[in-house]
């Protein structure tokens, strides 16, 4: 009886564990999906003058402001904002209040979120129909596009370990190490996206054409 007690004590709290692990993935499952399908449904934004830049950069361009604050402030502010009190709590974990601890928790769960619902936007009105049409304008388009997409993949990552669906179990700081690893990784994507969206795509070796009135195309003009 003795014997027998504590192991029926924990193994109890594995069971009620392994239940709340479940639901936590249903969970994050079915609010992952449902951006997704609101993403998808949403319209195509209008898009402005096209100067011949890349894609990234028209995509910013257009619609002042709010296409530069959904695509390119909020998930940036969003990153930094983990960085920052990141640094915090690693360096001064004794001064890393509830506020900072907090603040560092919700910007990562809701950043890949939000930023999974732009990965599936520009997915379905930007690099298919880009894809389908031929409409790249080279290499400096295809690596800006490329690399400010691949931010989900940090992104969404840090969102999984805030649900508890990934590293769950973990000491807090090998969670930090890799938390802070996913903010690096989507920094650097987030740079490189910026800096070939801010290339003119003749650089690389693109040549813009325009397309007469007769259906003919004639090089070296911008359309």
């Amino acid at each position: 009886m003795v014997t027998t007690a504590p192991a029926t004590a924990t193994s109890a709290p594995r069971a009620r564990s392994g239940v709340s692990r479940q639901v936590r993935v249903l969970l994050v499952a079915a609010v992952s999906v449902a951006v997704v399908v609101v993403a998808l449904l949403l319209p195509t934004w209008p898009a402005g003058e096209d100067m011949g830049s890349t894609h990234y950069m028209g995509l910013l361009a257009a619609n002042q402001p709010w296409n530069l604050l959904l695509f390119m402030a909020l998930p940036v502010i969003a990153a930094e904002t983990i960085a920052v009190t990141e640094l915090v709590i690693l360096f001064g974990p004794q001064r890393a209040g509830r506020t900072v601890r907090g603040l560092n928790r919700y910007a990562g769960l809701l950043a890949g979120f939000y930023f999974l619902g732009v990965f599936a936007y520009l997915m379905r009105h930007a690099v298919i129909p880009l894809t389908l049409d031929g409409g790249w304008r080279g290499m400096a388009d295809v690596v800006a596009v490329g690399f400010y997409l691949l931010g989900v993949v940090p992104l969404y990552g840090m969102s999984l370990m805030e649900t508890g669906v990934l590293a769950e179990g973990w000491d807090e700081q090998r969670r930090l190490k890799l938390h802070a690893t996913f903010v690096g990784i989507f920094l650097v994507v987030a740079h490189i996206a910026m800096i070939a969206g801010m290339l003119d795509p003749t650089v690389l070796g693109w040549q813009p054409t325009h397309v007469m009135d007769d259906g003919t195309s004639m090089a070296g003009m911008t359309h």
